[in-house]
């Protein structure tokens, strides 16, 4: 038998071609029943072509007859070889080879021509050969060659054209006919209760797909829609694990109440826990409706609506994936705080300015605390002492005597450099004709910052979504997910444990070198113990079962006609536990020692809050059942289509909770309330969610009417009519329309025969009508049409007895709060789809938003705090958003660019103002969330400034002293107060959010960044609880006035904020400290590498892909000091993280 791996070693080196022999050449033949070798010999001979072959292979039974003129020789083969289990292959020299089927594989050299529909060469076709890393590109006339197996699938791909997949079957030449791709029109958009091409869509709607937001290593899902989708700004204010959410806005801030958008998981509106814990890898989309095509969602669509959709199963054999990450974490900004030797200058600067010292003996007062510590006052003979002397301050300077005067880094001291985060996550899917299944595992520990840190957050997920075909006629779909999520916190919250970090002085020991811990700063608070289990435990635990069934009837008889019934079922349970134990702090007289001589003699003290041990535990449960039924018709007559949809929704929610609390335990052993005394006890319902006590009820109507023609001309109409709980009967339901029409220019002939380089134009434009549940600040206003009571307690007849009291006297008159929100926008897509932009201009008008009336009606009515929040507020919010990408690629790097952005601002047009205001302070006509500040002009930066000065501070100080601030007279009246503040212009909510998002794709290498950034906002910096009660920021010691250096920029320090421009409840509230909160940051990268397949096969696996990202690695901004996305203004918050992260994908 011929040696065929010989023979295939020979063809190799023959430098195989199947072009030279000629596939299209004809010969005649007439064989009757002859032998199968016999009849190869008379083709070779009369196809004028050589042979290859090994007898052996030959079957000897098989008889060939065929007779038939003009025959092409490569059918003839074709007949003479079927039945057997043999191949030929042409090679070069007009030698044509053959061999068995299941032979080793060998290689041809492919040609041909990459057209497109009107057969024009395509230059830049990528053909990859399929599972391997063998590719090849057109040249400019659109020809390829590329050596592959003959048994190989090549893959022609192109930016703009349909991917097609070409198996060679030992075919020398194979040409191509691409076709174009509109996957920007055909691409499925989900919108409410449904989805659409975006071709037809005529409202604001924007997307992003979740493999995109599994791109970044966050825990908290709302954290990755950052920089990602124009129009939708997600404010990150605290890392903390378990409270590290997004604050997100739709089009900024619409009202004075509620501005959070309605949340929709797998169609059920509102579910408990909402989108931040999915797993973003059971994410299929994330859809957002910013204008009119939210009314369908009616009362509680006026901020927009969220469509989250998870992913479903796919036919073909079952596909198992294990996904591992492994990142580390630490804070993306820690204040730098004054070291030891600058808070003990500080102090001393403080004890002359605290002194009553005038002013003319500062600088003598100064010089003698460097020399000698102490200063005899001139005025009065007294002795005025430095805190520290120059001796103490040299030992802050060289280190000399630790113990007594050490260096205290608080953070450094209390956290770690690097903390711990893992995720794991395993998803089966796969299905066969009439059946698809999608199951997740998935579970993530997250560490916190400190070190020996009892905060901590885990999550353990289920996801099963299952789709079955019953008939033709009924589907059925089954979605169930499971979810436990485990808080751990120390016994004091995080806010506190900032709070000291940020107090806590250089000049102290935080630690002792034997790892007991020092003094507390207050309360007994040491961070280096309360952020640990030392104190006790905060435990807090939910649970989410939730499940949505859904049938689909396809009416038979009437095409189009579908029915659609759905039910969810929703349990939570929660429980916190928050045990408190006493704990120890250790103090040094900076005298005694141990027996050594070397370590100090340290007394222990209980500093804790209590002396014995405490308890309390909250738990709560909710039951949500949302139903469903749903009508819809489709129908398509000539280029005529049609819409239309009808459903009816009843949802109902009842939320119980408990709570208690017990000291005075027989033992910090036994954990349970059953072990504390009823001395001191506590009972009652929590009012913060999860676990508070309601009851809630809606009942809505809804529908669409859509109708395109040739999906040039759009139009549709939605609606809802939702009744709640919340209103009085006669105002229990409001109806909700919308209006959307489109216009695609690209599909007129005179645009589309003249206009080659416009693939696609469209022009939208909407109007709607939406609701917005009444909120009263953050509170859900219920019952406010009843009178509410409240519970109190009375002496009667000597009697300690419960009691009844009016708290709030009705509003009948109490109703919706009402959205109109118009919308006009384009669409367009130029250079073969490549380059696409979107554009969107808003305008939004919020009616009827409930506000008091306190403002305007005199306190000394006595009633302003029993009379209902009315429905009178008006605001008006106005902005654009746009959207410009560009996807191409050269040779084998595919390439694509994007960037977004979003920029909105309102105005209040109404609500209660104080009558008599001047109208530089009034709100109205300024945005939302405004304060009134004092205008900083500059500092007194010495006694001849305060002389010269004509404007009276008395309202302010009643004495000037070099270092204070200078504020503008706004009315020019000749005086500081509070007539001259201003109205601020700005919120820490920035007016423009937007991100560049960069893809790259290079054979098996991968890359994707994420630049996102802000503009707009400003937040308050530098306003610290400073002086003898704590540090001062690095930042206020190089920016200060001092006696030496005396500044008209930068004004004097303050002990406890006890100046008049440092203090809250005087001037505090001034533009000195108002800074900008710009912000550019990289806000994720990731660069993966695909393992060839011919590894990932060896090992039994279909594909591996190997990845590092990172999340917030660089930030440049204006504050400098911490965060520009926090809130707090003295950094009193757990930071947001900076997280490098790796992993691993392997596919089974």
């Amino acid at each position: 038998m011929l040696n065929w791996i010989f023979v295939l070693s020979f063809l190799f080196c023959f430098q195989v071609s199947a072009s030279s022999y000629s596939q299209n050449k004809k010969i005649d033949l007439n064989l009757q029943r002859i032998k199968l070798k016999d009849a190869l010999v008379i083709l070779e001979r009369k196809g004028n072509f050589r042979l290859l072959y090994s007898e052996e292979d030959l079957p000897l039974d098989k008889d060939i007859t065929l007779m038939q003129k003009d025959i092409l020789v490569f059918d003839a083969l074709n007949f003479l070889l079927k039945g057997t289990d043999l191949k030929f292959q042409a090679m070069e020299d007009d030698l044509i080879v053959i061999r068995p089927k299941n032979g080793a594989a060998a290689d041809i050299v492919v040609r041909g021509v990459v057209t497109d529909e009107k057969g024009g060469g395509i230059p830049g076709v990528s053909i990859k050969l399929k599972e391997t890393t063998a590719a090849a590109t057109t040249d400019a006339s659109g020809k390829y060659s590329i050596k592959v197996p003959d048994n190989g699938v090549l893959i022609f791909s192109y930016l703009g054209y349909n991917t097609q997949e070409v198996p060679v079957n030992n075919r020398p030449v194979i040409n191509v006919k691409l076709q174009e791709n509109s996957q920007a029109l055909t691409e499925i958009v989900v919108v409410g209760y449904g989805t659409q091409k975006k071709a037809v869509v005529s409202g604001a709607v924007t997307s992003v797909k979740g493999s995109e937001l599994a791109k970044a290593p966050n825990v908290n899902l709302s954290n990755s829609l950052a920089g990602r989708l124009p129009g939708v700004t997600a404010l990150q204010s605290s890392g903390e694990p378990g409270a590290d959410g997004s604050t997100i806005r739709i089009r900024g801030v619409n009202s004075l109440g509620n501005n959070d958008a309605l949340i929709v998981i797998d169609g059920v509106p509102n579910r408990a826990g909402g989108l931040e814990r999915i797993n973003p890898n059971d994410v299929e989309s994330v859809s957002v409706l910013k204008d009119a095509s939210a009314a369908i969602y009616g009362s509680r669509a006026a901020n927009g609506v969220i469509l989250i959709t998870t992913k479903q199963g796919k036919s073909g054999k079952p596909q198992l994936s294990y996904d591992f990450s492994y990142g580390l974490q630490q804070p993306t900004r820690t204040p730098k705080m004054a070291n030891s030797t600058q808070y003990a200058e500080i102090l001393n600067e403080l004890n002359i300015f605290g002194a009553d010292l005038p002013v003319d003996q500062w600088s003598a007062a100064s010089q003698a605390f460097k020399a000698t510590g102490t200063y005899k006052r001139t005025d009065n003979g007294n002795v005025l002492s430095a805190v520290y002397r120059p001796d103490e301050m040299q030992k802050f300077r060289d280190g000399s005597d630790p113990l007594r005067y050490p260096n205290t880094d608080w953070f450094k001291t209390t956290l770690k450099n690097w903390s711990p985060q893992q995720r794991h996550n395993l998803q089966l899917t796969g299905g066969a004709e009439n059946i698809k299944y999608l199951v997740s595992l998935g579970y993530l520990d997250q560490d916190g910052y400190y070190k020996k840190s009892a905060t901590g957050y885990k999550q353990y997920d289920l996801r099963i979504n299952l789709e079955a075909a019953v008939s033709k006629y009924v589907t059925l779909t089954l979605g169930l997910t499971g979810r436990e999520e485990a808080r751990n916190y120390p016994t004091v919250g995080a806010g506190d444990i900032f709070r000291m970090l940020m107090r806590g002085k250089p000049t102290e020991q935080e630690v002792w070198p034997n790892g007991l811990p020092g003094p507390d700063i207050e309360f007994g608070y040491n961070p280096y113990v309360i952020t640990t289990d030392q104190t006790g435990y905060n435990r807090d635990q939910r649970d989410y079962f939730q499940s949505t069934g859904k049938i689909d009837i396809k009416v038979p008889g009437v095409e189009g006609l579908k029915l659609t019934g759905t039910a969810s079922i929703d349990k939570f349970a929660g429980r916190q536990k928050r045990w408190q134990t006493p704990w120890t702090l250790y103090y040094w007289d900076k005298k005694s020692f141990e027996a050594d001589g070397v370590t100090p003699l340290l007394t222990g003290s209980v500093r804790s809050e209590r002396t014995d041990a405490s308890l309390g535990e909250t738990a709560g449960a909710q039951l949500a059942i949302n139903l469903m039924g749903m009508a819809t018709y489709d129908k398509k007559i000539g280029d005529h289509t049609f819409n239309l949809m009808a459903g009816v929704t009843k949802e109902t929610v009842n939320n119980d909770g408990f709570s208690a609390t017990r000291r005075y335990f027989l033992s910090t052993a036994l954990q349970q309330l059953v072990a504390g005394s009823d001395r001191e006890q506590t009972v009652g319902n929590p009012t913060d969610g999860p676990n508070n006590l309601y009851n809630r009820a809606r009942l809505s109507y809804f529908g669409r009417a859509g109708y395109n023609y040739k999906e040039k001309y759009l139009a549709e109409f939605l609606w809802r009519v939702d009744g709640s709980y919340i209103f009085p009967e006669n105002k229990r339901f409001g109806f909700f329309p919308g209006v959307s029409a489109g216009w695609r220019v690209s599909e007129e002939s005179f645009f589309k025969d003249h206009i080659k380089f416009i693939n696609n134009l469209k022009i939208r434009g909407s109007y709607g009508q939406m609701g917005a549940e009444a909120y009263f600040g953050d509170a859900l206003a219920e019952y406010q049409y009843l009178n509410t009571m409240g519970f109190g307690n009375y002496i009667i007849n000597n009697q300690y007895s419960q009691t009844l009291t009016e708290n709030r006297v009705p509003n009948l008159d109490f109703g919706w709060e009402v959205a109109n929100n118009a919308n006009l926008g384009l669409d367009a897509s130029f250079l073969n789809n490549k380059l696409s932009f979107e554009f969107d201009y808003f305008y939004n008008k919020r009616t009827k938003i409930l506000i008091s009336r306190g403002s305007s009606i005199p306190g000394s009515s006595g009633i302003t705090d029993k009379l209902p929040p009315v429905n009178l507020g008006k605001v008006n919010n106005k902005g654009f958003e746009f959207k410009l990408s560009y996807n191409d690629h050269v040779g084998e790097l595919n390439y694509g660019v994007s960037v977004n952005g979003g920029y909105s601002k309102n105005k209040i047009i109404f609500w209660d103002e104080t009558p008599g205001a001047p109208s530089w302070q009034q709100s109205t006509g300024m945005p939302t969330g405004t304060d009134l500040i004092y205008e900083y002009i500059g500092v007194f930066k010495d006694a001849a400034e305060i002389k010269a000065n004509t404007i009276n501070y008395s309202a302010l100080t009643n004495n000037l002293l070099p270092g204070d601030m200078k504020f503008r007279d706004v009315n020019g009246d000749g005086k500081i107060d509070g007539n001259d503040r201003i109205r601020s212009d700005k919120t820490s909510t920035p007016t423009f959010t937007g991100g560049f998002n960069l893809t790259l794709q290079y054979k098996n290498f991968d890359f994707s960044a994420l630049i996102q950034g802000a503009s707009g906002g400003v937040q308050i910096v530098g306003l610290t609880e400073s002086g003898d009660i704590g540090n001062f920021l690095d930042w206020s010691y190089q920016n200060r006035w001092t006696i030496d250096n005396p500044s008209s920029e930068f004004p004097r320090l303050s002990n406890r904020g006890k100046t008049y421009y440092t203090d809250f409840n005087n001037a505090g509230r001034n533009t000195y400290w108002l800074r900008s909160n710009n912000y550019v940051r990289l806000k994720n990268v990731e660069i993966g590498y695909t393992l060839p397949s011919v590894w990932c096969k060896k090992a039994g696996i279909s594909a591996v892909r190997v990845y590092v990202n990172g999340l917030n690695l660089i930030t440049v901004d204006k504050i400098g000091i911490w965060d520009p996305e926090s809130t707090n203004s003295s950094a009193q918050y757990y930071p947001q993280a900076r997280v490098i992260n790796t992993g691993i994908k392997a596919t089974f």
